[in-house]
């Protein structure tokens, strides 16, 4: 199975440096633009299938990397960004000032602090872990392209490499680029990170 993992295009969220989840926000001009070189680098790949998260910044990045292309697009929700509930577009400073106490215990300890009205660490990892499920479901020939977010493809990616949840963070997906893995009866490959074709 080979599958190109793509974050989406920027959006007004990533310039500010703001926690975006839930939050459904557009591509600025960069990120259109993002997705356009990532189109192009695909234009002579084979894909079954696009596949998107639903979230409008996943959903213009995916479109526009189809563009004259005739290609399934399909939706994936569990491949969603992580909420971030009452910190949705929010910055860290700000956070700091007025939500000292619960911030700081977010930030020792990530994977059990509760983020307030958002979604769990623990309930993310598991609906990640369901979305990889489903892609193992598919014919081992596959070849698809899944247009997420930051956090949900590190750690997809941790999880197909076996890894800790804790070391998604060692694969810091850029925008306007490409990963592209090899998935082989559960054995994972990356051929490529973060390949801008440049």
């Amino acid at each position: 199975m080979k599958l190109y993992l793509i974050r989406h295009g920027q959006t007004q969220a990533n310039v500010n440096g703001v926690f975006c989840g839930s939050s459904d926000i557009a591509l600025t001009a960069e990120g259109q633009c993002q997705a356009q070189h990532v189109g192009r680098q695909l234009a002579s790949t084979p894909l079954d299938a696009l596949i998107h998260t639903g979230m409008r910044r996943s959903q213009e990045t995916a479109s526009i990397i189809a563009q004259g292309r005739q290609l399934a697009m399909e939706t994936q929700p569990l491949l969603q960004e992580m909420a971030f509930g009452d910190w949705e577009m929010r910055h860290h400073k700000e956070l700091e000032a007025t939500q000292a106490e619960g911030y700081q215990a977010w930030c020792q300890d990530w994977q059990k602090a509760d983020v307030p009205q958002g979604e769990s660490f623990t309930a993310f990892t598991q609906r990640i872990r369901q979305a990889l499920q489903q892609v193992h479901l598919r014919p081992q020939e596959s070849r698809l392209a899944i247009v997420a977010h930051q956090g949900s493809l590190s750690l997809l990616l941790a999880m197909m490499l076996k890894l800790a949840p804790a070391d998604m963070w060692r694969f810091p997906f850029k925008q306007g680029c490409l990963c592209e893995i090899d998935l082989s009866h559960g054995a994972c490959v990356i051929q490529r990170f973060n390949d801008s074709g440049i």
